[in-house]
């Protein structure tokens, strides 16, 4: 993930790119009690649709994370875009598809969600991304993918590690929490399921997975942030452990 010192230069300061915006580390090491941000910003590009997504400076060109391992050129028209990330799409299991003159669909089949992606072709730039189905909640938008360490950084804290993010079943009594994540599929964090335990889990086993009633897993949009030994006492006294 692209965090910069909030006094250091980046990539990105002399390109303009429509919708680009320096998230304050300070401001989210308050919301999500990650004291290790404060003196950082974060680069993210906030689309038309409403969906926000990180901006990375790679040696090929900059490059918008999409989901999962996939990235796509943020400076390019839909078929440079497409002949670009083809091969490493169909080797990571990601099915690609070219709609009209400017769309470019990707897909996650394991989890059956995926984007749709409009490019400027005169501009050369991603002009819009949707995410799809519609009406499925994004699981991780560019805030929370910000806020969430990478994997490993928090063993030295242990059980004090917070975490940002709760995910829910609303039909049945199972809770994610993360406190790390490794930019691409998986967490670790607690899981509160048939016991209360630590470990890790996949992203897209989330956006899959389905209640007794078919209802999808939802982001807590009203979690406060706790610690790891906070929330195993919550789960526990709340199973009657």
């Amino acid at each position: 993930m692209s965090w910069y010192h909030k006094e250091q230069p980046t990539p990105f300061d002399d390109t303009p790119i429509d919708g680009l915006e320096f998230l304050s580390g300070a401001v989210l090491a308050q919301l999500f009690k990650q004291e290790g941000l404060k003196h950082k910003k974060y680069p993210l590009i906030h689309f038309p649709s409403g969906l926000s997504r990180e901006v990375i400076d790679q040696p090929q060109g900059r490059a918008v994370h999409l989901f999962g391992a996939l990235t796509l050129p943020q400076a390019a028209s839909r078929d440079e875009a497409f002949a670009s990330i083809q091969a490493m799409a169909q080797e990571s299991g990601y099915e690609l598809a070219r709609q009209g003159t400017d769309w470019l669909i990707a897909l996650n089949p394991a989890s059956g969600r995926g984007c749709r992606v409009r490019y400027d072709n005169r501009q050369r730039q991603i002009a819009d991304i949707i995410h799809f189905p519609q009406t499925a909640m994004e699981l991780l938008p560019g805030e929370i993918r910000a806020a969430l360490p990478p994997l490993y950084t928090n063993e030295h804290q242990g059980m004090e590690a917070t975490a940002p993010v709760k995910y829910f079943t609303p039909d049945a009594n199972w809770t994610w929490y993360a406190t790390e994540f490794d930019g691409e599929d998986t967490f670790f964090g607690l899981v509160s399921g048939y016991d209360v335990e630590l470990g890790y889990f996949s992203l897209f086993e989330l956006e899959g997975v389905r209640g007794p009633l078919g209802l999808p897993i939802e982001r807590d949009l009203y979690y406060e942030p706790q610690t790891m030994r906070e929330l195993q006492a919550l789960e526990e006294q709340l199973k009657g452990l």
